[in-house]
């Protein structure tokens, strides 16, 4: 029930979102003429003051007036040129990729986020399998940016609703040459089975809770060709297509607690597990025709340092390893534009392997997708 509530409120605010642009684009581009001219609060002063008819100041206020509106201009025009100078100065192939001309970007998102956990092991000589997944997250955000600097707002239908405790946090920058993502997330919505001797139970959602931080970190190469944030953050638009090899580096910290349970037969158990990875790949923009653009991008990383160990009941013991053990982050997205306006989806996917199936081994995965609408003025 909730996908069709959901794709309706999404429906209603791009709607909105659309209709805003279109009865807005006459006042936009009066106000953007007079920020390039330095007029505008002077600009935006004299429309209110006709649209609310108020009678005019006397002769030395309207002068105290229009001075200070007059020094307030200058310093926008000073701070809107400094921010010119650092958007569009960059050292770029501009055949390959560009800036957009206008200065404001809205989007509105739907953000949908999942996590699986799956173990495999050897516990007091009975070997065992899990599989568990946390119940999908869904938020809806609107954000605008001026010249690649914005804020935004989120909205957790499941939250409100008091469906969901599970908290998500997620940071994304994403440059030409370098870019990085951090997720941090509390879950305890894991459901799924367990499998023991032959038989299968089923987990109930309060029998595990995890922490987990991801961070993601690339470098590209070709970063005067190649664009991520074409794909990604839209502050960029790839004109011709190109690719870029890539390096990568990966860090996973995760505080997984598993509590008793006597009709699973499982001891209270807790897993710290601290890895650190790096590594190299390689990513592409594929564009078509001028208006799509397609990305594909695999960074896998191989861990050269660990501290993992897991404590169950009383006793702590170190994990221990098998080679080669991997933290992979895929991303992938697709971008159709047209005229100051474009729509689009992208996925971010990580995965990692650690630990020994002799002993035990955790594969944990964390998946984003995206799918957003945006305008630009």
């Amino acid at each position: 029930m909730w996908p069709n509530k959901l794709a309706t409120a999404l429906a209603a605010l791009l709607l909105a979102l659309a209709a805003t642009a279109r009865a807005q684009h006459k006042i936009v581009q009066r106000l953007d003429s007079a920020a390039a001219q330095g007029t505008m609060l002077q600009h935006i002063d004299s429309v209110a003051r006709t649209r609310l008819q108020r009678p005019g100041d006397d002769p030395s206020k309207q002068q105290r007036r229009r001075q200070r509106l007059a020094e307030g201009d200058r310093a926008l025009f000073l701070i809107d040129s400094a921010m010119a100078a650092s958007y569009y100065h960059k050292n770029i192939d501009t055949a390959y990729i560009t800036r957009p001309l206008a200065r404001w970007t809205v989007k509105a998102r739907i953000n949908t986020s999942g996590s699986s956990f799956r173990t495999s092991g050897t516990l007091s000589g009975v070997e065992f399998q899990s599989r568990l997944e946390a119940r999908p997250r869904v938020t809806l955000s609107l954000a605008a940016l001026y010249r690649g600097i914005g804020f935004g707002v989120a909205l957790n239908p499941a939250k409100f609703k008091g469906e969901s405790k599970d908290f998500e946090f997620n940071l994304n920058s994403y440059s030409n040459r370098y870019g990085f993502d951090v997720i941090y997330q509390t879950a305890s919505t894991y459901s799924g089975t367990i499998t023991s001797e032959g038989r299968s139970l089923n987990v109930p959602k309060d029998a595990l809770s995890q922490h987990t931080l991801n961070l993601n970190a690339y470098y590209a190469f070709n970063y005067r060709r190649f664009s991520y944030p074409a794909a990604f953050s839209q502050s960029y638009i790839q004109r011709r297509s190109a690719g870029s090899w890539l390096l990568a580096a990966s860090f996973e910290g995760a505080n997984i607690r598993l509590h008793a349970n006597d009709q699973l037969g499982t001891p209270a158990s807790i897993i710290h597990a601290r890895e650190f990875a790096i590594g190299a790949g390689y990513g592409y923009n594929l564009v078509i025709r001028s208006r799509w653009l397609f990305h594909l991008s695999a960074l896998p990383t191989f861990i050269i340092y660990s501290h993992d160990k897991i404590k169950v009941e009383d006793q702590t013991r170190r994990m221990k390893y098998h080679l080669p053990s991997a933290i992979i982050t895929s991303r992938a997205a697709a971008v159709y534009s047209w005229q100051n306006r474009f729509a689009g989806l992208s996925m971010v996917y990580n995965a990692s392997v650690a630990g020994d199936e002799q002993q035990l081994e955790i594969i944990r995965t964390k998946w984003r997708l995206r799918l957003f609408y945006g305008f630009r003025f």
